[in-house]
């Protein structure tokens, strides 16, 4: 039998890392991502010996999902399978982990370079042999570059998501789920198993009102978002939406954009995006920070969380004025200063713990499926054993219940689970 073993992503949103092995002992990793504690130090998945592995397989470049892939490379080398847009995007967030977190990892830039060079670079639609396992890539519609997997091996098809979305947004179409055919199990993401998203045409409208709103009356707008989709997606938005105002992008959110530009196959509308990066204006260092603020606009820089990056320049100087705002776009993790901001209105600069007088909103333009496409997306699969990782224990558990009340066989594992499929 085809066993799995669940290394991180057990009732947990993050650290993503399953493993499978053929009924030959060969070993196929897929993702192995970093997670991180309540003081911002990494936590990683449990140990795999990278000699054991024939491969390893990355859905896509967000750090909880290939954070941790440099530890492989410390004394080894193996393929690493996934687009060549990941790869790029994969090497800038994690250098820019290194920056930040170096003291706390327990590999440096030699292994990311190691890993970089490493990489097999695989296209949508593509197939390949590795030993026993024969695996084949999609779009997964999460971010640019990410794939889903369907691995066949020792008679079994096996479909793993990583994170996906099946809904098309300004930047990305949908998932290719019409291209997974049968399957015997399905290893899949449900970070919202409880929460449905807004349609995505009302987020954009409500989104351009309130921002419409403060710039009328003379303030300007700081959209924290993450460097790699979110940052480029709120682009269009903006770009499209907001012709009579500046908008600037800040931090690696501009390394990440023009990244994005010599991939056109990966994006929905290469040229809308290429007329999107026109429209907007890249921050080119401190003095621009300093002078764009003198004028209402819009800013969209990382951190998403306000856990770090350019965001916190622009936090300190508009928080204090009820003209400006404050709008995220992403997650907010409740161990973060964004979080805090939504919860409580306060953030802390130091020892001192202010309250923000900017408007403060939140609009969702998740690039993860919710709980309606979740239920749609396993509706494609009756006949499949359903694995749910990726996923907050209560939301896991009760969304798992529903399932098995519609006659599926759904497991919801913990970190450490091994079972025969």
């Amino acid at each position: 039998m085809v066993k799995l073993k669940i290394l991180g992503s057990g009732r947990e949103v993050g650290r993503t890392a399953i493993l499978l092995e053929s009924r030959s002992g060969e070993k196929l990793l897929l993702d192995y991502g970093v997670g991180f504690d309540e003081n911002d130090r990494p936590v990683f998945p449990l140990h795999v010996a990278p000699k054991e592995l024939k491969g390893i397989v990355l859905s896509h470049a967000h750090l909880d999902h290939c954070g941790a892939i440099p530890l492989l490379y410390t004394t080894y080398s193996l393929p690493l399978y996934t687009t060549s847009l990941t790869a790029e995007l994969s090497n800038l967030l994690l250098n820019d982990m290194l920056k930040i977190s170096g003291y706390y990892l327990p590999y440096e830039d030699v292994e990311i370079r190691k890993m970089m060079r490493n990489v097999q670079a695989i296209e949508y639609g593509e197939s390949l042999e590795l030993g026993s396992f024969r695996i084949t890539f999609l779009n997964a519609g999460h971010i640019p570059g990410s794939i889903m997997t369907v691995i066949e091996v020792d008679d079994k098809r096996i479909l793993y998501t990583g994170d996906f979305n099946t809904v098309s947004t300004e930047l990305l179409r949908g998932a290719d789920v019409y291209s997974v055919g049968k399957v015997d199990v399905v290893i899949m993401e449900a970070t919202y198993a409880l929460y449905n998203h807004p349609r995505r045409e009302d987020v954009r409208r409500k989104f351009v009102r309130t921002v419409l709103e403060v710039l009328n009356e003379g303030g300007k707008v700081l959209v924290p978002a993450f460097s790699v989709g979110r940052a480029q997606e709120i682009m269009f938005v903006c770009a499209e939406e907001i012709p009579e105002y500046p908008i600037y992008v800040d931090g690696m959110a501009r390394q990440a954009a023009e990244i994005l530009a010599k991939y056109p196959r990966y994006l929905r509308d290469y040229r809308r995006y290429m007329d999107v990066l026109e429209r907007v204006e890249q921050v080119n260092g401190w003095d621009m920070r300093k002078r764009i603020l003198k004028k209402p606009c819009v800013i969209i820089s990382p951190a998403g969380m306000l856990k770090g990056g350019a965001a916190l320049f622009y936090l300190k100087k508009l928080y204090s004025d009820p003209r400006n705002a404050v709008i995220f776009v992403s997650y907010q993790s409740p161990t973060t200063p964004g979080f805090r901001i939504l919860e409580e209105g306060t953030f802390e600069l130091g020892a001192e713990k202010l309250r923000v007088e900017a408007r403060v909103e939140w609009f969702d333009f998740s690039s993860h499926c919710g709980r309606r496409e979740l239920i749609n997306f396993v509706k494609r699969f009756s006949d499949a054993k359903i694995v749910l990782v990726h996923t907050e224990p209560e939301g896991g558990v009760k969304f798992a219940e529903y399932l098995r009340e519609m006659n599926f066989d759904v497991e919801v594992p913990e970190i450490g689970h091994e079972e025969d499929l």
